[in-house]
């Protein structure tokens, strides 16, 4: 063994600096082979946290919320599906392959969240968008809040699960459990959602800033609220922001439990978006 080498070549990945890269993914309680799309997005939080935020935009069953399910129906053929900065439809399963060429791309603008709790019913939220580089055009900002700890007791918190026997080969979590060892329907009991979308604001395309030109330095604040229901866990909520461009991508996203973002304070606004509550 005194002789013996091992060289190893590695290509390493520079994340552009303040770049948060955001999955969103489509998903049901219903659909068989989408525990492939929680099992990605759990291992993407495990591999890249700091650089990466997914989104479960849940259709058909109780933890749908309208408003992003339909505006992301138009984007997608099959579920489960996904985006990564609203690029094209992908296979959730390789959220890494996009992830990677995304990371890399400095943003023209970074994202700060404020905000403030009004009891345990009202959150207000200011996103404050800080440009790198000179941009032109419509550049838009939407407000999202995710929940890590989602659970039910009805069946229509069972998940489907087409993995179930091991046919369709294994499924391995992030906890070593196997999907192929797990019944076709898992119950309710069993089951902890994560990354589940309960609110966007305005709306899945964003509000748009109030100029089309903006230089290295600018900075421009919107606001919105949301009206909590009293079911969502606030300590695992996370205010989720998004750059939208000229070509609706996503050039940039920012991520903050609530406890960090009242700690950045909340500026007010001559307006502000409303969010829907849950609907489904």
């Amino acid at each position: 063994t005194t002789d013996d080498t091992l060289t190893i070549s590695f290509d390493a990945v520079t994340p552009a600096a303040g770049k948060l890269v955001l999955g969103e993914e489509a998903t049901g309680t219903w659909c068989g082979w989408c525990p492939r799309g929680a099992v990605a997005l759990n291992w993407m939080d495990n591999d890249y946290e700091g650089y990466w935020q997914g989104i479960a935009v849940h259709n058909g069953d109780p933890m749908t919320d309208a408003d992003y399910d339909n505006g992301m129906a138009p984007y997608i053929g099959d579920y489960p599906s996904g985006m990564v900065d609203r690029g094209q439809e992908i296979d959730p399963g390789t959220f890494k392959n996009d992830f990677l060429q995304r990371i890399i791309i400095e943003p023209n603008g970074v994202i700060t969240n404020g905000a403030e709790l009004i009891g345990d019913t009202l959150l207000k939220i200011n996103l404050t968008v800080n440009f790198q580089n000179s941009v032109s055009g419509n550049y838009k900002l939407a407000c999202i809040l995710v929940e890590d700890s989602v659970t039910g007791t009805s069946p229509q918190y069972y998940q489907s699960n087409s993995y179930s026997g091991g046919t369709a080969g294994p499924l391995v979590d992030i906890d070593g459990s196997d999907w192929a060892n797990k019944p076709s329907s898992v119950p309710a009991s069993q089951m902890v959602y994560r990354h589940v979308a309960r609110g966007i604001a305005p709306s899945f395309n964003g509000e748009a800033l109030s100029n089309t030109s903006y230089t290295a330095g600018d900075s421009e604040t919107l606001c919105f609220e949301f009206t909590l229901d009293a079911s969502w866990d606030l300590s695992q909520i996370h205010i989720v922001g998004m750059l939208i461009d000229n070509g609706n991508m996503i050039d940039n996203a920012s991520t903050s439990i609530i406890d960090d973002a009242i700690n950045n304070g909340y500026t007010a606004c001559a307006a502000t978006s409303i969010g829907l509550e849950l609907n489904g």
